[in-house]
């Protein structure tokens, strides 16, 4: 795996460890820990054109369940030189097009994922090597970050239902270089910067004003912030004003940021067992917040262990209780949509908890991009993007690429998965079963046969 790191923002952390504690010291120490487990990127293609069901994906070497697999770009796919997957996010056109886009170590990829059987990569925007990159979209531009330079990235979408993605510059100013995150708040236009190697890693907030320069216009410099989401509250006792939820290490810290000049906390909490409170995501009424510790799994809990904040009032947050898919993998990053919690939780990849009663999240789907093991450590799934109108959702590996599921299972009938059961499906099945193509086998049975000819035509009888 290459890597270019500078030493900036890791040297400052590791000298202000004293200073945050060991747990919140940043990225410098917990984040090398990717680097102990990696897996060779795959440098075959990925599959395109057929959707799979857990049969099918199955026989393709992946576990799944209660997902349907539309497509999988891998590294190699996107350009040969890529050897390490890292964020993801999404944008959609004003005419409805979904372009995902994937976090590698030499740049971001844009692939228009309208057609999810069926994606088209659009452009590679290369910057400064680092396995660690993440991005976000405000407006029509997207804004990417790493931990070895280029400032911030600003790239252009606003051509994408052509076909076309604009690299417009790398900012930098005011001695800022790298970054570990960039988080967004769309409603206010601003994005914030969390682990720069300025404002002592703390959250500094970045006016898109005028889009294709970026400019920093504040800092809160209390404590180094690993990662954020930030929202405008609009009724209740906060209406009009602008929280950050802040993941720091040890605690969850909750800043009033609406201005810019004058960022302060208003809370903070801790947890039993805390490791490394690394990222989390809030609930839609804002009651909820859920929290993946990076490192609670690697020492001491033998289960991924979502834990759940009531926030309700966000000056007196409190821990409400903790939910787990039942597997040891350690959890990366989460997001909730539509009551549900979708994480990438490394080694067992996607997996997707109900939480329509929050504080007792079930298990009901997943897609495993590494099935080798489900152990602890850093290897497997990064990140998610699960908020697509169309329910496609993005899964980003580290060594596979780019992959597009959803949730539920694939009607046979609608072989090629646009929506639509018609003689397309008819086509493109029996044209897959004459060439004793895997995706064929729709009874999962390992043989492409007579079998499967039953299963699509009851399902096309059916209509599904």
């Amino acid at each position: 795996m290459t890597m270019v790191v500078r030493a900036g923002v890791f040297g400052a952390l590791a000298a202000a460890g004293a200073a945050f504690g060991q747990n919140d010291a940043g990225s410098w120490n917990r984040d090398f820990g990717k680097l102990s487990d990696p897996s060779p990127p795959f440098r075959g293609p990925g599959i395109v054109g057929t959707a799979l069901g857990p049969g099918g994906s199955a026989s393709r070497g992946f576990d799944s369940g209660g997902t349907t697999l539309l497509s999988w770009l891998s590294l190699t796919d996107f350009a040969p030189d890529m050897s390490s997957g890292n964020d993801c996010w999404g944008y959609t056109s004003p005419t409805g097009r979904e372009i995902a886009i994937m976090g590698m170590d030499k740049g971001f990829g844009f692939v228009d994922i309208s057609d999810p059987v069926n994606p088209q990569i659009l452009a590679v925007v290369r910057g400064e090597t680092s396995t660690w990159r993440d991005v976000k979209v405000v407006g029509h531009y997207a804004y990417g970050v790493n931990e070895s330079g280029n400032g911030i990235q600003v790239m252009d979408l606003s051509q994408v239902d052509q076909g076309v993605v604009t690299f417009v510059k790398d900012k930098r100013q005011q001695g800022h270089s790298t970054t570990h995150n960039i988080a967004a708040n769309p409603d206010s236009g601003y994005l914030y910067l969390c682990g720069a190697n300025i404002a002592n890693g703390g959250l500094v907030a970045v006016s898109t004003a005028n889009p294709t320069e970026p400019t920093i216009v504040g800092a809160w410099t209390g404590h180094y912030v690993h990662d954020a989401q930030i929202v405008t509250y609009t009724s209740g006792p906060y209406s009009g004003r602008e929280l950050a939820f802040c993941c720091n290490g040890s605690k969850v810290r909750v800043l009033d940021v609406t201005n810019k000049s004058n960022m302060y906390q208003i809370s903070q909490i801790t947890y039993s067992g805390a490791r490394y409170c690394h990222q989390g995501w809030l609930s839609a009424d804002r009651r909820y917040f859920y929290v993946d510790d990076e490192m609670d799994e690697v020492k001491g809990r033998d289960q991924t262990t979502t834990h759940i904040f009531d926030v309700s009032d966000p000056a007196n947050p409190m821990y409400v209780g903790w939910g787990t898919s039942g597997l040891p993998a350690s959890d990366h990053n989460l997001y909730w949509h539509q009551q549900r919690l979708y994480q990438a939780n490394y080694n067992s990849g996607l997996q997707v908890l109900d939480a329509s009663d929050p504080t007792n999240l079930v298990r009901v789907g997943w897609f495993d991009t590494r099935p080798e093991t489900n152990k602890a450590g850093f290897g497997g799934s990064w990140s998610c993007f699960p908020f697509f109108d169309s329910g496609s959702v993005l899964i980003s590996d580290m060594a596979r690429g780019l992959f597009v599921v959803k949730l539920g299972e694939p009607c046979a009938a609608d072989f090629n998965a646009d929506g639509d059961v018609n003689t397309l499906d008819v086509a493109a099945f029996l044209n897959a079963w004459a060439a004793d193509d895997e995706g064929a086998d729709l009874n999962g049975d390992g043989e492409v046969n007579t079998l499967d000819v039953t299963v699509f035509l009851n399902a096309w009888t059916a209509g599904c």
